[in-house]
């Protein structure tokens, strides 16, 4: 493959300049003209016979072809080799473990658990496994260990595994407790009861307060207690509460636009920082993390441009918005397996930028617990 280069020179006449360059031996294989200069191409071979031609100032313009883009990099080759060593080191610390942190009290549960993750190669400085792998590693380690652990959960974050367990405790069933009662633990309407032990003492739709019996312990027989036993069951009762939630009335919709940006950042403790100045104004950000070096998470970052729009909810909107509220706050208060039946607003009240909400609302529950007595004997 020839290697061309473009000559420049300034002259006055290109026809002289021309022949000059004929009688020296040169090919030309392109030429430009342009404001008393000439630009051609030669074979890089032929250039030392421009010297041949006195009273021109000839100057390499560049490359040609192939050769023009080789020259290129190698003007650049230090920052090409930086960015080829950078995105070798990003490789590198992405798929390298340099850290295992195993989380637990117990120093000998820790020590079981670390000796173990080194047994299947998950210790420091070791290729980051694929999550295929650590679910293996996960419940190997839980089937050599069925008595020491419960549960146990490898987490990747960045360069370092974090490891949590929870130990398995294994102690002897506690002893029957002899005589109790299932009373209530709140004022409420009977709706449900289920029990295996015990006389029942109150109905379905019966009003019961605080520490009433619901299911006895004494088992009664023509009026005469005939034996003790442990009530056991559960009794659900609809239960009242008042809530209060108060509601601006003025709020943002965000709506997403369709462009993306593409970014990196970096964050310690709580600040976050950006590679690159946004190119849109408002957004939300998606964070990938990539890797965690001292102490610092390096991620790449998804920024979705949104339209932020102000609006106001109506009177309606402002109740309906409300009662999501108020179911909200009330998931807090309640158990996972009790029922909402009821919202019932009883006061609202408008101000200049919120809505002030008062609600009643009734809950089905469990209203009762296990309560030992003392048989009490006649004297004489």
């Amino acid at each position: 493959m020839k290697h061309y280069i473009w000559m420049e020179v300034k002259t006055t006449n290109e026809s002289r300049l021309l022949v000059k360059l004929f009688k020296a031996g040169i090919n030309v294989y392109g030429i430009t003209y342009g404001n008393g200069v000439i630009r051609f191409q030669i074979c890089v071979e032929d250039r030392k016979l421009l010297k041949k031609i006195p009273g021109y100032a000839f100057h390499k313009v560049r490359d040609s072809g192939l050769f023009a883009l080789l020259a290129y990099f190698k003007k650049r080759i230090l920052v090409l080799l930086g960015i080829i060593l950078f995105v070798l080191f990003l490789f590198l610390v992405s798929h390298v473990m340099v850290s295992v942190q195993v989380i637990h009290s117990n120093k000998e549960i820790r020590d079981l658990v670390t000796k173990s993750l080194e047994d299947y190669g998950i210790h420091r400085l070791t290729w980051k496994k694929n999550f295929q792998e650590i679910e293996n590693i996960k419940q190997q380690i839980l089937n050599d260990y069925p008595n020491q652990l419960e549960w146990l959960e490898i987490e990747v974050s960045g360069m370092k595994y974090i490891v949590r367990i929870e130990e398995r405790i294994i102690t002897n069933p506690d002893e029957k407790k002899k005589q109790c009662h299932l009373i209530a633990t709140k004022s409420a309407i009977v709706k449900k009861m289920l029990f295996s032990s015990g006389e029942a003492k109150v109905l379905v739709n019966d009003f019961v307060k605080d520490g009433d019996i619901l299911i006895s312990g004494e088992l009664i027989h023509n009026e005469e207690v005939k034996g003790f036993v442990c009530a056991t069951g559960d009794v659900y009762g609809e239960v009242w509460y008042t809530v209060k939630v108060s509601l601006p009335l003025i709020y943002e919709e965000t709506e997403e636009t369709g462009k993306v940006r593409w970014n990196f950042g970096w964050s310690k403790g709580d600040l976050d920082h950006i590679v690159f100045r946004p190119r849109v104004q408002s957004y939300i950000t998606e964070k990938k993390p990539l890797f965690t070096l001292f102490g610092i998470q390096f991620s790449f970052l998804k920024q979705k441009e949104v339209t932020i729009t102000q609006k106001t909810y109506t009177e309606e909107e402002a109740i309906n918005k409300a009662l999501l509220l108020v179911d909200e706050k009330m998931k807090q208060q309640i158990d996972q397996n009790d029922e909402i039946t009821t919202k019932k607003v009883l006061k609202k009240q408008l101000n200049d930028s919120t809505m002030d909400i008062e609600v009643f609302v009734s809950v089905v529950e469990k209203i009762s617990r296990q309560e030992e007595f003392q048989e009490i004997k006649e004297e004489g």
